[in-house]
Formats: C-alpha cells, structure tokens, sequence
C-alpha cells in the first residue's frame, strides 16, 4: 500500500501495517487496486491507494450509491507525526505518575467548558489537587481556557491514598471554541495525558 497526499509519496520503509479498525462495520477485502478519496469522487481528494486483498470496513454509502465509506487501521513510526500524543474519550481512564484520571461529563456553554473530572490517588500519601495547576483546557487553535475558580466546583483539595476527587473545572473562553483538548500533569516535567472532549 503506498499512501500519498499533495503529490508527496510515503515509501513501504514507514511500515504501515494494515489491521481490522475498532469502528463497527461489514469487513471486506478489496478484489482491484484502488485510490481512496476524503470525498466521493474528487480526484482532488486522493489520499492514497490501496492494493487488492487489503481488508477493509465498510461503515456507510455515499447518496450516489458508488462509494463506500470504509476504515483501515494501520501503524506509523511516531517520528513520522508532527504531533504524536494520544488523546482518550469521555468515560476513559488515564494514569499519570500517582494519579488516576477519568474525564466523565464535559458540556459546553456558549464560550464556557464544564468538564466534570474524577482523580483518583495512587500513592501512599496525600495528593494534592489543583485544578489551576494540574489541569488545561485547549482548543484546536491552541487557545488556552481560563479557569474559571469561583463557578468551579472541588478545583482544589488534598486526596488521602486511595481516595477519589470529582470536580467540576470550568474554562471561559474569549471566543466560543471547538476541537477541544483537556490535559493533565500531575507534577512539573511528569507524565502527561490527553483528553477529546468530544466538541
């Protein structure tokens, strides 16, 4: 499979490895060799080819009836990425140094974010939370949100071992935002993970 986008070649030496993607679907496999579009048709829009017997889901159909929305999961050396984190959904979990971190219930609200967070302490001492400190809102532009304290709910504490804090962290924006990002650290230069926020 070679992919390619503005004319530009990716050679087989970045090892993408074709495997089933998690997406729910009709698995195929592909009888020719083909181009893929970002939209039916356009020949503007080939982001690739692939070869015949590369397994593929099918998860729609385009109103013309000719082409078939599919997915592929493939693997890339993250030195190939200008941006390789991993950001996790709603309801997930992350560990970052000693703490657990669950993002359960984000909302937006005009240039307003509500993200309801669950931090869990892992270690054998006390934890100290800050939302201020240990959490950040960003939008797709790289906007940072503002915490908001008063209209926060828990964005400060002190987790005994074992305990876990849920807090309402609320960030204003100065322009209504989208493509939102939360993160956490829980200590400076420490691990860091990434949440989608779904909007």
């Amino acid at each position: 499979m070679y992919l390619h986008r503005s004319g530009t070649v990716l050679s087989r030496s970045l090892a993408l490895f074709l495997f089933l993607s998690p997406t729910n679907g009709q698995i195929t496999e592909t009888i020719t060799r083909s181009n893929i579009y970002g939209e039916p048709g356009n020949e503007e829009t080939v982001l690739g080819r692939i070869d015949p017997g590369t397994k593929v889901m099918m998860v729609g159909k385009d109103p013309s009836g000719k082409f078939i929305r599919a997915t592929l999961e493939f693997y890339i050396p993250l030195d190939a990425l200008k941006e390789g984190r991993i950001a996790r959904g709603i309801g997930e979990t992350q560990k970052a140094g000693q703490a657990t971190i669950r993002l359960v219930d984000p909302s937006f609200r005009g240039e307003k974010v509500h993200g309801i967070v669950e931090t869990t302490n892992n270690a054998d001492k006390d934890f100290d939370m800050s939302g201020l400190l240990l959490f950040r809102v960003v939008d797709g532009k790289g906007n940072i949100g503002n915490l908001e304290f008063m209209e926060s709910v828990s964005s400060v504490g002190i987790i005994k071992p074992g305990n876990v804090l849920r807090s309402e962290l609320v960030y204003r924006f100065s322009l209504p935002p989208n493509n939102l990002e939360m993160s956490f650290q829980s200590v400076m230069r420490g691990d860091k993970v990434f949440f989608s926020l779904g909007f």
